[in-house]
C-alpha cells in the first residue's frame, strides 16, 4: 500500500521551502539602495545623462555653447561648457547648472561618486550628488589650490592658506586656516573623515559633523 503524506505535513514543507528560498534571495530593500553608475555623453546640441536606471536626461547647450570636458564616477555626472558647469544626480535624476564668471577658467576638477570639485581661477565649486546642488568658496587674489583630493563623503582643496572640506550632507564649505610657516605633511582619508597632518598639528573634517577638530 502507497502511504500518503498528510496535508498538514505537506503545507508546512511548503511553507519551510519559500522560507529558505527568501533567506538565501536577495532582498528587495538591498536592491533598491543599490548605487546606480551614470555615463556622460553629447549628442548634437545636447549633453545626455545616461543612468543605469529610469530614461535618459538631457540638457541643452546654448547658442555658441560647446562641451569641454565630461566625466563621471558612480551615480555623479559632470560635464564642463564653456559657460557654465552642469552636475547630474542619479539619485535627483536631474542635471544642475552654475554659470561661470565672464573672466573665470577652469583649472582642475575631480569626479567623486558622492561629490564633485572644481577650482577655477577665481573660486572652488562643489556639488552633492545626493542633493543636486552647487556650492562655492571664493578663492583670494593671489590664494593657489595645490591639491584637490577627495574619498566616499568628502572631498578638500589645500591651498597654501588654508584647507577647505566639503561634504555630500552639510551645505557649502568649511575653511580652516594654516599658521605661518605651517605645511602641509599628510592626508588620511576614509569614506566619511579626512584627516589633514601639518607641521604644527592634525586637522580631522568629518562628514555629517561640518566642523575641523585640532588635535595638538
Amino acid at each position: 500500500m502507497t502511504g500518503k503524506i498528510p496535508l498538514a505535513l505537506s503545507i508546512r514543507c511548503w511553507w519551510l521551502s519559500l522560507l529558505i528560498i527568501a533567506a538565501l534571495s536577495p532582498s528587495s530593500a538591498s536592491a533598491q539602495v543599490r548605487p546606480v553608475d551614470v555615463l556622460i555623453t553629447v549628442v548634437k546640441d545636447r549633453v545626455v545623462a545616461l543612468p543605469g536606471g529610469g530614461s535618459p536626461v538631457e540638457e541643452s547647450l546654448g547658442v555658441n555653447e560647446t562641451i569641454v570636458a565630461t566625466a563621471a564616477h558612480g551615480p555623479a555626472g559632470f560635464a564642463q561648457t564653456n559657460r557654465r558647469l552642469l552636475g547630474f544626480s542619479s539619485s535627483l535624476h536631474r542635471w544642475t547648472e552654475v554659470q561661470l564668471g565672464v573672466e573665470e577658467h577652469v583649472e582642475q576638477h575631480r569626479i567623486f561618486p558622492r561629490v564633485l570639485l572644481v577650482q577655477t581661477n577665481q573660486q572652488v565649486y562643489g556639488f552633492q550628488e545626493s542633493r543636486g546642488h552647487w556650492f562655492s568658496e571664493a578663492l583670494g587674489p593671489n590664494e593657489t589650490v595645490k591639491q584637490l583630493q577627495g574619498r566616499g563623503h568628502v572631498a578638500i582643496a589645500i591651498t597654501p592658506e588654508r584647507a577647505l572640506a566639503f561634504s555630500a550632507f552639510t551645505g557649502g564649505f568649511f575653511s580652516i586656516r594654516f599658521s605661518p610657516n605651517e605645511q602641509v605633511q599628510s592626508i588620511d582619508q576614509a569614506n566619511d573623515v579626512t584627516l589633514v597632518r601639518t607641521t604644527v598639528r592634525q586637522l580631522a573634517f568629518r562628514s555629517q559633523i561640518g566642523l575641523w577638530t585640532e588635535m595638538r
